[in-house]
């Protein structure tokens, strides 16, 4: 189901979709909830009122987000910095959660801890960091233009299925450089893909090291996309050298 956040349109699809599941075994429910305004011309008013009705619908229809197994959220910021995790909380079957220019009103370290949960999409949202704490079937992750400044700007605990990575961001000539053996550390991602949409290369070239090769033993894919225009690419060796089993590189200005 795909619907806005007018009214109380959200509410009667709620308890209709949570009727269906009350009736009969449903394996799969998607919402994708959507507003009015779009990213670019939604502003934090607009995100604070799309917010506040997101709220009053999630806890009119909790049996029926209980069921979901997909859920992608858009242009909400929320209230209590705690009603994120709630979402994850709540909503035990999902395979799918994703969020487009979502925040709280302060900044939060977002924790994740889920049983379901394999596919996670992140873009353009103001959280301090976002901890993936325990998430044994999480397999591919997006993490795109992040708001914080803290580096680096994802903690992995658990998740030894992860396989496809993309990271991008915007950096600034003034932002703190991410190194890769310290942002994967723990992971044995094969499929990685790093966006440069900034004025600098946000990636810190490495010297080999083990800890360096055991986050690359595994890769297989590398595609780096919007590299800044006057850059060497020697910065890229240390990745070539560091991943033996590597089948595949990409790389776009």
């Amino acid at each position: 189901m795909t619907f806005y956040l007018i009214d109380n349109v959200p509410i009667s699809v709620g308890h209709a979709v949570g009727s269906a599941m009350a009736t009969c075994k449903v394996e799969k429910a998607e919402f994708t909830v959507l507003t009015e305004k779009g990213r670019l011309e939604c502003t934090i008013d607009d995100s604070v009122k799309y917010g506040a009705r997101f709220v009053s619908f999630f806890n009119e229809c909790t049996d029926t987000f209980a069921g979901l197994t997909r859920l992608y959220l858009a242009n909400l910021r929320f209230a209590e910095s705690e009603f994120v995790s709630n979402i994850l909380v709540t909503c035990k079957r999902l395979k799918y959660l994703g969020f487009l220019n979502c925040n709280t009103e302060s900044w939060i370290a977002f924790q994740i801890e889920h049983a379901e949960l394999s596919e996670l999409s992140i873009f353009n949202c103001r959280f301090d960091v976002v901890k993936l704490d325990w998430v044994p079937k999480l397999t591919w992750l997006v993490f795109e233009c992040w708001m914080s400044f803290k580096e680096p700007p994802l903690s992995f605990g658990y998740v030894p299925l992860l396989d496809v990575l993309s990271v991008s961001n915007v950096a600034l000539s003034w932002h703190e450089m991410v190194e890769l053996s310290t942002l994967l550390h723990e992971t044995f991602v094969r499929d990685l893909s790093l966006g440069f949409k900034c004025e600098k290369i946000w990636v810190q070239p490495e010297c080999p090291t083990r800890r360096l090769a055991s986050v690359f033993h595994q890769l297989r894919i590398v595609n780096l996309v919007d590299i800044p225009k006057g850059y060497d690419l020697t910065w890229t060796m240390f990745i070539l050298e560091a991943a033996p089993s590597l089948e595949e590189f990409y790389m776009t200005g």
